[in-house]
């Protein structure tokens, strides 16, 4: 059974209540994090003391220093706080990329964009952030085949002066940065993230995932707030379903059904991140906030971190395939046999082109004649293959390729 969020209490109302009545609690990390701060990861520096909830600025800019010798890292400013620190961006790709193009324009890599510690008490958030860090720079085949298909943006500090100023959940003007989206006048972190979504919005590698890290000290569980087709569309809701599956076969058991908490029942709410995404982009970006624990139970970050990375990468794989057998679906006829790929009623002159998920080209040609056979062994292997076929300046066919016939 889910939490269900009434008419007209919002979802910044419910957590603000849950988190002021259990504070009592959820407020020992001196104790939290010496008993399993030091199992969270190898990459991240546990903080010398127990101010700012156990990881402070200075400890991100330590780790920053860390992440910035690998070669798949940049590290950018995306803005400044209102007391004038850095809001720092972690990107992780095999090109380097973040802030502009990648240097082949016509390979088009998919981007999420990650941020955390809105609510500096929520440091939580921050050490799944900081584990999704670990295993993108992991040396194994899959951190490598993510950094290839994929640039990973993450903000592990959204709110830095709040985490330096002791504040639970506000930032140097006692402001909530989580609902301060609508509001004539934005605070400065917020117009620097704002900025930065619409930066990438406008260039070739828009992003596709944007989730938003939290926290939860009521329920001590992990869950995503769920949004209803009333502050979305039903088609969304069919894609939020979908992410949220794809991130629990990652964390089997380890995270809520989509429908523990759900929320916009009464329209979009744009005061939040993710009613900026909605009235922007709709269904193009899948937005979500995610609430890991926060209890003195609290642990696993590097299992949920694993969860967000993998789960997003299939999500977007998964709506790849579904537009290339919609594509495929409009004229089927190419056919997979044995010996190699037919391609029945193309003119003379037509075109075939495979290429990776980054859109990257592997291989290519003319077909001749009205029936053409592709080789398997004339195509070179991949672990993710397109192949299309331009019959006209209009049509094109695609369909993907096993890894092996």
């Amino acid at each position: 059974m889910g939490i269900y969020i009434p008419a007209g209490m919002g979802t910044n109302m419910i957590k603000s209540v849950l988190i002021f009545a259990t504070a009592a609690i959820c407020f020992s990390e001196a104790s939290m994090l010496e008993a399993g701060a030091e199992s969270l990861s190898q990459n991240v520096t546990i903080a010398d003391s127990t101010n700012h909830w156990g990881y402070g600025y200075d400890s991100l800019l330590r780790d920053l220093a860390i992440w910035r010798t690998h070669p798949f890292v940049k590290i950018d400013s995306i803005g400044a706080s209102v007391e004038g620190r850095a809001i720092w961006m972690v990107s992780i790709t095999d090109s380097g990329d973040s802030l502009g193009p990648i240097d082949d324009a016509s390979s088009r890599k998919r981007r999420v964009f990650i941020h955390a510690r809105t609510h500096p008490a929520e440091v939580q958030a921050h050490y799944v952030a900081n584990e999704a860090i670990k295993q993108l720079l992991d040396t194994g085949s899959k951190a490598e085949e993510l950094r290839r298909g994929f640039i990973f943006n993450i903000v592990p500090m959204y709110n830095p002066d709040g985490v330096e100023l002791g504040h639970s959940r506000l930032n140097a003007h006692l402001v909530d940065l989580e609902s301060n989206w609508d509001k004539g006048v934005l605070e400065p972190e917020v117009t620097a993230l704002k900025r930065q979504f619409e930066a990438f919005q406008a260039g070739p590698n828009p992003v596709e995932v944007a989730l938003n890290l939290h926290s939860d000290q009521f329920n001590c569980t992990r869950f995503f707030f769920f949004h209803f087709a009333a502050g979305t569309s039903g088609p969304y809701e069919d894609l939020e379903r979908n992410f949220i599956g794809r991130v629990q076969a990652r964390f089997p058991g380890g995270i809520k059904d989509w429908d523990f908490v759900k929320s916009w029942d009464n329209g979009t709410q744009l005061r939040y991140p993710e009613g900026f995404w909605w009235s922007t982009q709709q269904e193009k970006v899948l937005a979500l906030t995610y609430e890991d624990t926060n209890c003195p139970n609290a642990g696993r970050f590097d299992s949920t971190g694993r969860a967000l990375v993998l789960g997003s990468s299939d999500y977007i794989q998964s709506r790849v395939l579904v537009a290339a057998r919609r594509l495929a679906r409009a004229v089927p006829r190419v056919l997979l046999l044995p010996d190699g790929v037919r391609i029945a009623g193309g003119a003379s002159g037509s075109r075939w082109e495979l290429n990776d998920l980054r859109g990257r080209r592997l291989a290519g040609g003319v077909l001749e004649g009205e029936t053409s056979l592709l080789a398997w062994a004339a195509l070179p292997s991949a672990p993710f293959r397109i192949l299309s076929i331009s019959r006209s300046a209009q049509a094109v066919e695609r369909i993907r390729l096993p890894v092996r016939p």
